[in-house]
């Protein structure tokens, strides 16, 4: 006799998709369950970390943008400069030696006299600036014989279209405060904050940095942002007016540290951000992005061997499943040959006793006849 026969049969099937189905959305369920979870510590561990590294970074460009601005009061309180020698082959000399020192951060250094023309200088490009140039239609020129403060320019394109940041620091006679002129630097923006992260990039982790008026010293976003304003229309059409972008770069340049979560069109993305302060103004705004994909990228191979195994004990539960089926089928099976039998017999008996019955009516019969 078959396994499989009439009900016993559809309580089977049913029985075994019943139990498959659910085995296996419990099963999908606790992974989905376990890699969201995973996802978040992933994601927390990430946004943690990454707050920290955007501290140090700031830190760092601080500490290195610090030294130049000492290396700059050094020199101008140096005896040949103090003495007005602005110009001499020994204050050419100081120029050298201090260039020589921080030539992985500036890439020239330069002076200027009371009226602003350049009377020394010390460069990594020599055709860009050159003796006698006047300087005087510079907004940072002006602003230091206006405060005889140290000046940030605040990014300026020059011949070869290289984002620099000026850096001007006031020569004032220690005796008289008359003032004699400035001493200069330039800090190639690009170059020097490639010192600290990814400025080219836009698919893996990278940098961007603003200056107090919001314009990007460098971004690793496209560099066709460089020299851009955040707030101006061709930012705002790349970032496709992101309110959440919006919201956390103006709190960055107001000074405040944080992160974001958002997605302005090409991805999801993790920006944490801290200032970085010169002489404990905040100066430069740096902004660490990080696309959300490559910080799950890194669980994709625990989340692959978690899926195998899911998918494992899925073949086992079926496999237990059928098994149980065939153990209940066989069993049933077994009832029902043993109800099959009972009513053979039964059939049997009444079979017998009902020809005897027939018997007895023809003998009857045959007697009466007589």
């Amino acid at each position: 006799m078959k396994i499989f026969l009439g009900k016993e049969r559809e309580i089977g099937i049913i029985s075994l998709i019943a139990i498959i189905i659910c085995s296996n959305c419990l099963l999908f369920y606790i992974q989905n369950i376990t890699a969201d979870d995973l996802k978040k510590t992933i994601f927390e561990q990430q946004k943690e970390l990454q707050i920290q590294d955007t501290s140090e970074i700031a830190r760092h460009i601080s500490s290195d943008i610090n030294l130049v601005m000492s290396m700059l009061y050094g020199l101008t309180n140096s005896h040949y400069i103090q003495s007005g020698e602005l110009g001499g082959d020994k204050t050419t000399k100081l120029l050298d030696d201090a260039y020589n020192k921080h030539n992985l951060t500036i890439d020239s250094l330069f002076i200027l006299d009371e009226n602003d023309i350049m009377v020394n200088t010390i460069s990594a490009r020599p055709s860009e600036f050159f003796l006698g140039q006047d300087f005087s239609f510079r907004d940072w020129v002006k602003q230091t014989k206006s405060n005889f403060e140290p000046v940030f320019s605040n990014g300026d394109f020059e011949r070869q279209q290289i984002l620099r940041e000026f850096i001007s620091y006031p020569i004032l006679g220690r005796d008289t405060g008359e003032y004699l002129g400035m001493i200069v630097t330039s800090i190639p923006t690009i170059p020097f904050f490639a010192h600290y992260g990814n400025v080219q990039d836009i698919s893996s982790k990278f940098l961007v940095v603003f200056d107090k008026d919001g314009l990007m010293l460098a971004n690793g976003a496209s560099e066709t942002l460089v020299g851009q304003n955040f707030f101006n229309n061709y930012t705002q059409d790349f970032i496709n007016h992101n309110k959440i972008l919006n919201n956390v770069t103006q709190n960055l340049l107001d000074g405040q540290s944080g992160f974001a979560v958002y997605d302005y069109g090409r991805g999801e993305r993790l920006t944490t951000q801290y200032p970085a302060y010169i002489n404990n103004q905040s100066t430069f705004f740096i902004q660490v992005v990080t696309p959300t994909s490559e910080i799950y990228s890194r669980i994709d191979n625990a989340l692959s061997e978690q899926r195998a195994g899911i998918v494992s004990l899925s073949i086992v539960a079926s496999i237990i499943a059928i098994s149980i089926l065939v153990i209940l089928l066989r069993r049933w099976n077994v009832i029902l040959r043993r109800e099959v039998k009972r009513r053979t017999q039964e059939l049997e008996d009444s079979y017998n006793e009902m020809k005897l019955y027939v018997v007895e009516l023809l003998k009857d019969h045959y007697r009466g006849n007589k």
